[in-house]
C-alpha cells in the first residue's frame, strides 16, 4: 500500500465494493485493483482479501447468521409445503445456554411424490466434507427418473462429533448404511458402488491391466462372462482376485 493511501481500511474498500459486487459477483482481486485505482488508491494484497470477504458477507450473510435462519426457514415449510419433512436437531443441556445446531434433515412433498410416480425402484447415497468455518458433512440420497437422470430424494447435514416391490440401495460402502436399510425397508436389497470399489482397489493394486479385467468383471450382465473375467484377476494376481473376492456380492 502506497504511503498517501495509509489511512485506507478494508471496511472503506469493503462499502466501495458492494454496489459493484452485487453486479459482478465473482471479482477477482485483480478487478478490486481496477476499481480502486478509480479512487487513487492501491490497497496492499491483504487489504483486498479481508476486503472481498466483508463484501461478500455483506451482500450474502456470513455462515453464522445462516445458521440462525433455519429455524424460521422451518416455518415456512410447515405453512407453504407442510407435507415436506423437515426434522432439525439442536444439542441445548439447559435453558441458560444458547442452542448449538448439531443436524438437519429435508425431504420435499415433491421429491417423495416423485419417486412413487415417475422414478426407478433404486437407491443411491453418497456425502461430501463441506469446505468453510464450520465445516460439516453433507448426505444425500438420489434414485434414477425415466431418463436415467439423478433425482434427489432427500438431504441431510450433520457437523461431525417397499411393499410396492423390490428397491434396490447402492453405498459406497459405507459401515451402517446396510444395517439402516435393512431394518427400516426389510424389502430392500443392497448393491456397492464399482467406482468406490475400484478407487481402493487401484490403491492396492495400481495396474492398468487389472483395473480393464475389474471393470470388465463389473459390467458383465451374465455370471459365465463374470467369472471369466475373475479367473483372469485371479491368474494375474492371485491376491487382487482375494481382494474381491472378499466384497459381497449383494447385501
Amino acid at each position: 500500500m502506497d504511503r498517501m493511501n495509509i489511512e485506507v481500511t478494508a471496511d472503506w474498500i469493503a462499502k466501495k465494493l458492494v454496489p459493484v459486487m452485487r453486479i459482478q459477483p465473482n471479482m477477482s482481486t485483480k478487478g478490486v485493483e481496477a476499481e480502486m485505482i478509480k479512487h487513487d488508491v492501491h490497497p496492499s494484497k491483504w487489504q483486498i482479501y479481508k476486503a472481498l470477504l466483508k463484501a461478500r458477507n455483506e451482500i450474502e450473510g456470513n455462515h453464522s447468521e445462516s445458521y440462525t435462519k433455519l429455524p424460521k426457514y422451518a416455518e415456512f415449510l410447515r405453512k407453504y409445503n407442510s407435507h415436506s419433512i423437515y426434522k432439525i436437531h439442536y444439542d441445548r443441556p439447559t435453558l441458560l445456554v444458547e442452542p448449538r445446531f448439531l443436524r438437519i434433515f429435508i425431504s420435499f412433498e415433491g421429491q417423495r411424490s416423485g419417486i412413487v410416480e415417475g422414478c426407478r425402484p433404486f437407491v443411491g447415497f453418497d456425502g461430501c466434507f463441506l469446505k468453510g468455518p464450520f465445516g460439516g458433512v453433507l448426505l444425500t440420497a438420489v434414485t434414477l427418473d425415466a431418463n436415467n437422470s439423478n433425482f434427489p430424494i432427500a438431504f441431510a447435514f450433520f457437523r461431525p462429533f417397499g411393499e410396492n416391490g423390490p428397491l434396490t440401495f447402492m453405498s459406497d460402502r459405507q459401515k451402517g448404511l446396510n444395517l439402516a436399510y435393512e431394518e427400516i425397508v426389510s424389502v430392500a436389497s443392497g448393491r456397492y458402488c464399482y467406482r468406490h470399489i475400484c478407487s481402493n482397489f487401484k490403491a492396492q493394486f495400481p495396474s492398468i491391466l487389472l483395473s480393464n479385467l475389474f471393470w470388465r468383471a463389473a459390467k458383465n450382465f451374465d455370471v459365465a462372462g463374470h467369472n471369466e473375467a475373475m479367473a483372469s484377476i485371479k491368474e494375474l494376481n492371485i491376491e487382487a482376485w482375494k481382494y474381491l473376492e472378499k466384497i459381497p456380492k449383494t447385501t
